[in-house]
């Protein structure tokens, strides 16, 4: 039926897909014909305006070149060149001033609006112009001034001796401009002509109280950004348009034609509604297909939730195995120091019993603080392939007495689905935590089902391979889905305070994702509730590991041996490195520490050690990192990793196959560990 749905999802989209295609692209040539329509003519109209505005220009200025070489200039008669500027004004009715500067005194000698006098000092515009003549020794065309009435100004350098004397220039009527620019401009448009500052030189709105005002940001923006080019802006008035534009390379003038705005969007308005109504042509077309598609969406949104939740208790799972490896760090000098407390008092029942009292209190904690770690899959499992029908034979006995009598214990194992790929131990734990859960949601009795048979659907986020779905279900009281939600949190119990941890749950979860599998818990209000593990099956040969029985503590040295070994001891924990000291004191060995490996590899380079005892996790430089540096400057160190960790993984891929004790450990873990590094030097 999947297959089916989908089958019909391509055969609608193929049957729409050519008609949106087909409209959208006929918009999109159509919006790109009329905007380059609009452009092109545009913006040949606005080069036209630049190419008028400096053939006046040049005309200015080359009447202004032939002023330069007055004869009454070169002789400083000035009284005289005053004249003859007069009568030249009277030739250029354009022309409202002439002024010359003083190019050795930086001053303003004369200006035919003022009668001659004295020199006075350059305005900013005038000595702006100056500078660039200096720089440049030509001619050109200046900027715009307001007051005391607008001005285009064109300026020309007097050379004299081959240094520049003076410079003339002439004040031009933007009336000029203003003439050009209405010439070009169609009628009814918005066009102007700006100056190298940005300022208007001409412009077909509200000339008279423009001219020799600042443009608009955009007019501005666009000069400063390109030499052409096509805009979109908002006149002084409000009006909206789109503005072609041509700088001159000469004079740095630039004409702006503006066309409405409308000319451009009312086509591509057009061109969307002709899209939007072919859109809703299609959607019309698939509108049969979205019941369809409903059941998978909601598979989809399903399976989002899942990796939801998967990406909590990843994050969850990281901050509770900090926690535990601090707990760990706690417990590790608690427990050795009541062990070594417990050794001194034999004689005294009372404090013996304490102790003992103690001492089993720290390894419950102990376990708490490895099931957190069986949580944040920080604490590696030994995955392998594991006989279910073993295991359930195993554990058959002390399921029953978990439960009770009034609970009516069934296990179903198909032959097909006998091995598995798990941790053995972390198995069994994982389905004794199950049964007691399903004990208490069975307060009144009822039945309990252990099943393993081969996973005919697989989480899709499961790489694909041969599964086992292991399940087991209760006729309990069943979850209600917020319960069911948050049942895999750690510490979340809907048990009584000091029935429960909330860490049961969170503990198969751990396991089943570690073992390479998923995790799925099904459960309604008074219907009971079914675990599924989906676990990777393992090969039919394969055979299941054999447990091997727990180590003997003892750690029996010769005296003369451990009197003549040094051991360094590396632990930024201050009560653990305390109490690890003093147990190996105890046990007759030298023994020196440190807080953090710097200090311990400058301890290294002074005195030879026989072992090297580091915890794993410490700052600046990990156990591993540490062992590597002291192993590169004393050969042949055997090292003994210690960590609350007990991060494998991280340690091996530092230094292979390092010897490693997990914390918490007793006085006797310790010396047993340290005694067998030892022998297998020596061997």
């Amino acid at each position: 039926m999947r297959f089916f749905r989908r089958s019909l999802i391509a055969l609608g989209v193929a049957a729409t897909l050519p008609t949106v295609v087909f409209v959208a692209v006929g918009a999109f040539y159509f919006l790109r014909a009329q905007r380059t329509h609009v452009e092109t003519e545009t913006l040949g109209r606005s080069e036209i305006a630049t190419m008028l505005v400096d053939g006046r220009l040049r005309r200015d200025l080359a009447a202004l070149g032939v002023l330069t070489s007055s004869v009454d200039l070169a002789k400083g008669n000035l009284p005289e060149f005053y004249s003859r500027l007069q009568r030249v004004m009277g030739a250029n009715p354009a022309w409202r001033t002439i002024v010359l500067v003083d190019a050795q005194e930086n001053q303003l000698v004369f200006d035919l609006r003022r009668p001659l006098g004295e020199p006075s000092e350059l305005s900013a515009a005038h000595a702006q112009a100056l500078q660039e003549i200096r720089e440049h020794a030509a001619p050109m065309a200046g900027s715009v001034t307001a007051a005391p009435e607008a001005l285009a100004w064109v300026y020309a350098p007097v050379i004299s001796s081959g240094e520049l004397r003076y410079m003339l220039g002439a004040g031009v009527s933007p009336q000029v401009f203003q003439e050009l620019l209405t010439a070009v401009a169609e009628p009814g448009t918005t066009a102007a002509v700006v100056d190298r500052q940005g300022t208007f030189v001409a412009r077909t709105l509200s000339f008279e109280t423009r001219v020799g005002t600042p443009a608009t940001q955009f007019v501005r923006d666009a000069i400063r950004d390109a030499d052409r080019g096509f805009y979109r802006g908002t006149t002084y008035e409000g009006l909206k348009n789109f503005t072609a534009f041509h700088t001159s390379p000469w004079s740095q003038w630039s004409a702006h034609l503006a066309v409405a705005s409308t000319m451009v969007d009312v086509p591509t308005t057009w061109s969307f509604v002709a899209a939007a109504l072919a859109g809703l042509g299609a959607l019309l077309l698939g509108g049969t297909l979205i019941l369809l598609v409903l059941r998978d969406m909601a598979e989809r949104r399903r399976a989002e939730e899942t990796l939801r939740q998967s990406q909590k208790m990843e994050a969850v799972g990281q901050l509770t195995g900090g926690i535990a490896h601090d707990f760990n760090n706690l417990l590790t000098a608690v427990i050795g120091n009541l062990d070594m407390i417990r050794t001194r008092v034999q004689d005294n029942e009372r404090l013996r019993r304490m102790a003992d009292n103690a001492l089993e209190a720290s390894r419950r904690g102990a376990k708490l603080a490895s099931q957190l770690l069986a949580f944040s899959r920080s604490q590696r499992m030994a995955v392998g392939p594991v006989d279910l029908l073993q295991l359930f034979n195993g554990i058959n006995g002390l399921l029953a007495q978990s439960v009770g009598p009034s609970i009516d214990v069934r296990m179903e194992l198909d032959p097909d689905a006998r091995l598995v790929m798990s941790d053995a131990n972390q198995l069994e734990l994982a389905l004794l935590n199950l049964a007691v859960n399903a004990r208490d949601a069975m307060p009144a009795g009822g039945k309990l089902i252990i099943s393993a048979r081969r996973a005919n659907v697989v989480d899709r986020h499961l790489p694909k391979g041969d599964y086992v779905q292991l399940c087991v279900t209760d006729t309990g009281v069943g979850m209600t889905d917020d319960v069911k939600v948050r049942a895999i949190e750690p510490f979340f119990t809907t048990k009584p305070v000091g029935q429960g941890t909330g860490l049961g749950l969170s503990q198969v979860y751990a396991v089943a994702r570690e073992s390479g599998g998923s995790f799925e818990i099904e459960s309604e209000l008074s219907q009971g509730t079914t675990v599924r593990l989906v676990l990777p099956l393992a090969a039919a040969d394969a055979v299941a590991p054999v447990a091997t029985p727990p180590a003997t503590l003892s750690a029996d040295v010769e005296p003369s041996t451990a009197a003549a070994t040094s051991i360094l001891v590396v632990d930024d924990d201050e009560l653990v490195r305390r109490f690890m000291c003093d147990s190996l004191l105890s046990l007759g060995y030298q023994v020196r520490d440190t807080q953090d490996g710097a200090d311990a590899l400058i301890l290294l380079d002074v005195q030879r050690f026989d072992l090297l005892l580091v915890d794993f996790a410490m700052p600046a430089m990990n156990g591993a990192e540490v062992a590597k540096a002291a192993q590169m400057k004393q050969p042949g160190l055997p090292v003994l990793i210690v960590s609350g960790y007990a991060d494998s993984a991280a340690v091996e891929a530092a230094l292979g196959t390092a010897k490693q004790l997990r914390k918490p450990f007793n006085m006797a873990e310790l010396g047993k560990a340290v005694a067998d590094i030892l022998k297998t030097r020596e061997q």
